[in-house]
This record gives C-alpha cells, sequence and structure tokens, in this order.
C-alpha cells in the first residue's frame, strides 16, 4: 500500500516549492496561519500543490495573498513594505539655536 501512496505522489510531480522574500528583515511571515519566517533572509518551503495563503506583518501593517501552486511547481513570491518609517514626533517646545525659547 505504501508503494502505490508513493508511487502516484511522485507521478503527480511531488510537492510544489515556494520561495518567499520579504523586506525588511523584521517582517513576520506566515502561510497558511503558520509562522515560516522572517524577511531577515529568503524562505524556501515545500507545499502540496493547490491554494496557500501568504501574510505578512510588520509593526501593525500586513498584507495578504493567495498563490495557486502545481505539483512540482517552483515559484517566488516578492513583498516589500514602503513608507513604514514614522515621523517622530514631540509635544516639546522648539528651542532655537540660541538657547531661547520661540516667542508664543
Amino acid at each position: 500500500m505504501l508503494t502505490l501512496v508513493l508511487t502516484a505522489f511522485l507521478a503527480a510531480g511531488g510537492p510544489a516549492t515556494l520561495t518567499i522574500e520579504v523586506k525588511p528583515e523584521a517582517s513576520v511571515v506566515k502561510v497558511d496561519g503558520k509562522k515560516v519566517g522572517t524577511g531577515a533572509k529568503p524562505i524556501s518551503i515545500k507545499l502540496p500543490a493547490g491554494k496557500h495563503t501568504i501574510r505578512c506583518e510588520l509593526k501593525g501593517d500586513a498584507t495578504t495573498d493567495e498563490v495557486t501552486l502545481k505539483a512540482g511547481e517552483k515559484k517566488t513570491w516578492k513583498w516589500e513594505f514602503t513608507g513604514t518609517e514614522k515621523t517622530p514626533s514631540t509635544t516639546d517646545p522648539v528651542v532655537p539655536e540660541g538657547g531661547e525659547e520661540a516667542p508664543k
């Protein structure tokens, strides 16, 4: 029975290979709801043929995409978060270079 299952699996082309490249390094990557890595390095995983959900998260921002893989296929998926730099904010008064507080 095991031989029959293995033969059918190999005849179908085997699992697909999905490579995921995400920036920046702090991004968290999930496939089908399970954490598979971060943006620190490319992630290469084997998955069965069919539809899979990729989710990338970074500091409260996220993107979700669905990919369809064929048996034996090799696919690369890339994402880069842009505009994630936040401008520092302050409530302190602005003090000019002379050291005196700006007029009110």
